[in-house]
């Protein structure tokens, strides 16, 4: 076995049903080192730091990249998936980088440091 590929298909049929990304730590812990590829209900940049944040190696995108395709060929397709995943990094930045900045200096009294990493990184 390559890898496990944690999916929910038909999950939005089955109310009050496991949330996939409830059930990611303990698939990715199951996996025992195999890596993981998650792909439900990611539709966001959020949603793919969300998955990656729980342990998943890497995201699938299924709706997200059709509709670029509908609307606009493979050009919609890059469209699609360049703003996935400039909205993942913007997320990533936002929730990390200041944090770990904040946290390096406590003493801070203005939000001047988290500033200063983010526009360093």
């Amino acid at each position: 076995m390559c890898g496990i590929h944690c999916s929910h298909h038909g999950g939005r049929q089955s109310n009050g049903g496991l949330p996939a990304l409830e059930a990611l730590p303990a698939v990715v812990e199951a996996a025992d080192g195999l890596p993981v590829l998650f792909d439900s209900g990611i539709r966001s940049g959020a949603d793919i730091v969300k998955a990656i944040a729980l342990g998943a190696t890497a995201v699938g995108t299924g709706r997200p990249y059709v509709y670029g395709l509908a609307l606009g060929g493979t050009d919609g397709i890059v469209h699609v998936l360049r703003s996935l995943l400039a909205e993942a990094d913007r997320r990533a930045l936002a929730n990390s980088a200041p944090v770990m900045a904040i946290e390096e200096d406590l003493s801070a009294s203005s939000p001047a440091p988290a500033r200063a990493a983010v526009e360093a990184a």
